[in-house]
């Protein structure tokens, strides 16, 4: 069965609006083509044969309703309930557990729970709860907290969520820990029937709330690996030794099956702290053709970390290198991260390329990968590479990382590289790419790693150029691929759930614009465009990113939505992301098979090598890519969640020293049966307005109702109201730094809506919200753009994946 259907058909009825349909109606909802009408129905078939779905009697399709019991990860609400997200979808999506049934189960468990049905509902799904009965896996060993003392018991104060009540421990003393410590404990006996849990202490961090301490304590939270073997080093570092051994030059190059473009002038742009550069750039133009030749030089870590060693396996275990504010851990030793995979400036690395030719409208018309070996000519950072292009030499002086000198050939590859951009950037909307534009900031931190300020991340149309060539490079990478029938691990990005458009369509419709019932990227494109410059622009790019689903890494051939593209793949950040390590693996065994890449397979030919390919041990097979997508999608999530927790933990550490009860400008971005999401928009950090919290008509507590049909929240007895994207002005009313909340107060209310809705659609609604559900999904961490290239901390759609790159990560 093709994986693809596989995923999107049971995301589909997972959602909640989906009601069972018929396999018409699911591939007309799905956007199913014609030809691949047969496929998807097999793809239903087969998962009707193994029970993840349910055909009735009526030949409408639904998922399986629970069993007796269910396994699942628990999730528990700060209120006492929880939910248990089951393996596989069911009908009506997590398990409830009431309070007081959850045992001693806490978030993140495996759990076993025994359904309860009351009142003989089964079909309706209502009456249907659950009881933990196992914990069948923990799913963290260690905790993070501050240690305090009452009386003559010691307790720890746990961060995060997972765990809220103190914890007792007896053996604080023999740590020789104090009162206001950040220490590592494991819990012994964990809370049940009001008895409190107890811990040991492992390890104590040191002073709670210094930033160096606190960075200690989330790399422990989240079980992140900051620390190599000495194996791991030792092979790291025969492999960097043994390369710079050996002589530079020609002789070096032609033994390794090398093509030598180390007389081409090639160049790299990076942020200005960075270290590992994985990427640098070649570009040709044929003026008297207007045809263009770009090349795009990856460093090869295959070459240093061999498959199933030491440092391979700690490489796939990692799976990505993660960025901290201010600490990078990275997936490989800092001997090769930094050392010789790093493309430095006037330096021969060894590198994979991909060359690809365009015509004058940017469309691809030929493309070859290569091993090969490079010399790069000059380090820019973006902003000086920037200036150049702008034709301001002292500005880019002023942003230089290296000596600023700049050569005509320079400059003109500058010039060429934006002309180029900007011709493929144009052609990626007109196929549908989806840009938004939502805000981004970066941290300013003083010397001793403490939050100082924010200012709004740079714009330069630099980021954008390497972008637009990142996204060529590994679409290029996935149709090589494709085209042989050879699976690949792939970044995939499925198209919106069915459910998930019928919310945009709702926003859409209150800015006065239509969205047909089966939109196109460009209607999507067209929504965002009728919105520009306009005070509803917020508030549908929130909501267009709302829809979008997250980016994953998979053998499936979904494509990537987003980006308009058909087959995508990571293969340009091999240094910092194990799945490019696995791109460049396979990479390696079709140029052993086509003469470094100069003899591309067709006809018989072409059948010989993807046989070949199958049998080589480079190239995985599904259900290891399956596997790795799986993992690798795992340690990328628990990653950004690191990041944004710290993250967090500094910006409210800053406000609650220096701004607690003062008032700054933010964002509404959700709703939830607790309140109302507010973003500060100088901090792009999360708040919550409590329901009991929201502003009342004079002396009169007021009740502010969800219209559902508007997406806005309504006052009763005054009339004001307030949605998603309107512009508020907040209170800082209190922080709590273990949990990581923030508190708000409204004092002012928008001005102007960011959508004002039709009379006929000012009705109040009822919110039905027993099981903690939000109506309104806020977006994480502020949005990003769902667009891009390189993919990574801050920046970065689909293609670099790094430290300081532009989007989301995609």
């Amino acid at each position: 069965m093709p994986l693809r259907y596989r995923l999107r058909i049971l995301d589909h009825l997972s959602h909640d609006t989906y009601r069972p349909s018929l396999a018409s109606d699911l591939a007309r909802e799905m956007r199913i083509a014609p030809d691949d009408r047969k496929a998807f129905d097999r793809a239903i078939d087969q998962l009707v044969d193994e029970g993840l779905l349910e055909l009735g009697d009526d030949d409408r399709i639904r998922l399986p309703a629970f069993g007796n019991e269910v396994e699942g990860v628990l999730k528990v609400n700060p209120r006492g309930f929880g939910f248990v997200e089951p393996a596989t979808p069911h009908r009506f999506g997590a398990l409830f557990i009431p309070p007081g049934a959850l045992g001693d189960a806490v978030s993140g468990d495996r759990v076993r729970a025994k359904v309860v049905r009351k009142s003989g509902r089964r079909e309706q799904g209502q009456g249907v709860q659950g009881r933990v009965v196992e914990v069948l896996e923990r799913g963290r060993s260690e905790f993070v907290g501050t240690l305090s003392q009452r009386g003559k018991t010691w307790l720890v104060q746990p961060d995060g969520r997972v765990l809220r009540e103190p914890v007792v421990v007896r053996d604080a003393e023999a740590k020789n820990a104090k009162p206001g410590d950040k220490v590592v404990f494991a819990v012994l006996q964990y809370p049940e029937d009001g008895m409190s849990a107890e811990g040991v202490v492992l390890r104590v961090l040191g002073e709670a709330g210094r930033p160096d301490v606190e960075t200690s304590a989330v790399i422990a939270s989240h079980g992140l690996r900051t620390e190599f073997s000495e194996e791991v080093m030792q092979q790291a570092l025969q492999a960097a030794r043994q390369f710079e051994r050996e002589s530079e030059g020609p002789s070096r190059v032609s033994a390794e099956d090398r093509q030598d473009l180390t007389g081409t002038f090639i160049f790299t742009i990076d942020p200005p702290d960075a270290k590992d550069y994985d990427d640098a750039i070649s570009i040709e133009h044929n003026a008297a053709e207007n045809t263009w030749r770009l090349g795009i030089h990856i460093a090869d870590v295959s070459h240093f970390v061999p498959r199933n060693g030491p440092l391979d396996e700690e490489a796939r275990e990692r799976g990505n290198s993660v960025y901290l504010p201010r600490l990078t851990i990275p997936m490989l030793p800092e001997a090769l991260s930094n050392g010789v995979c790093s493309l430095q400036e006037g330096v021969t690395r060894f590198t994979k390329s991909v060359f690809i030719d365009f015509d004058g409208k940017g469309r691809v018309i030929g493309q070859r990968p290569a091993t090969t070996a490079i010399r790069s000519a000059k380090r820019l950072t973006y902003l000086e590479a920037q200036a150049l292009i702008d034709g301001n030499v002292d500005e880019a002086r002023k942003h230089a990382r290296t000596d600023p000198v700049y050569s005509p050939e320079l400059l003109e590859a500058l010039r060429l590289s934006d002309r180029l951009a900007r011709i493929l950037k144009k052609r990626r909307i007109a196929d549908g790419m989806i840009t938004l534009n939502l805000p981004e900031v970066e941290l300013v931190f003083d010397k001793d790693g403490r939050v100082a300020d924010a200012q709004p991340e740079d714009d330069a149309f630099t980021h954008t150029i390497i972008e637009m060539f990142m996204v060529e490079a590994n679409e290029a990478l996935a149709r090589i691929f494709a085209d042989l029938g050879i699976p690949l691990i792939r970044r995939v990005h499925p198209d919106p759930v069915y459910g998930d458009i019928e919310e945009l369509r709702t926003f859409a419709r209150l800015v006065k614009f239509r969205l047909p019932d089966e939109p196109s990227r460009s209607d999507i494109q067209a929504l965002l465009a009728s919105t520009r410059d306009t005070p509803s622009a917020r508030a549908i790019h929130f909501a267009v990113l709302r829809t979008l689903a997250k980016a994953v890494y998979s053998p499936a051939q979904i494509g990537h939505y987003a980006l308009a593209s058909e087959h995508y793949t990571h293969f340009t950040s091999p240094i910092r992301r194990y799945p490019d390590l696995a791109v460049h693996r396979a990479l390696q065994a079709y140029l052993d098979l086509t003469d470094n890449g100069t003899k591309q397979p067709s006809g018989k030919r072409r059948r010989e090598v993807a046989r070949r390919l199958v049998e080589d041990e480079r190239v995985l097979d599904e259900a290891e890519l399956i596997e790795l997508g799986r993992h690798c999608t795992e340690t990328e999530v628990s990653a950004e969640e690191a990041e944004r927790e710290l993250r967090t933990f500094l910006v409210l550490q800053f406000l609650q020293d220096e701004h607690l009860g003062d008032e700054f400008e933010a964002i509404i971005t959700g709703f939830g049966g607790a309140g109302v999401f507010v973003s500060l928009q100088r901090f792009l950090v999360d708040g919550l307005v409590k329901s009991s919290d929201l502003p009342s008509s004079g002396d009169r507590p007021d009740r502010w109702v969800l219209n559902e049909h508007t997406g806005r929240m309504t006052a009763q007895r005054s009339g004001a109201s307030i949605g998603l994207g309107d512009l508020v002005r907040v209170r800082i009313a209190a922080i709590n730094l273990p949990e990581r909340k923030m508190d708000l107060a409204i004092t002012r209310l928008p001005e102007r809506p960011a959508i004002v809705p039709d009379a006929a659609d000012r009705a109040a609604e009822h919110v039905d919200d027993r099981r903690g559900r939000k109506v309104h999904r806020r977006p994480p961490g502020g949005g990003g753009k769902a667009g891009g290239g390189r993919g990574g901390r801050g920046k970065g759609g689909g293609g670099r994946g790094g430290k300081g790159h532009r989007g989301r990560r995609r």
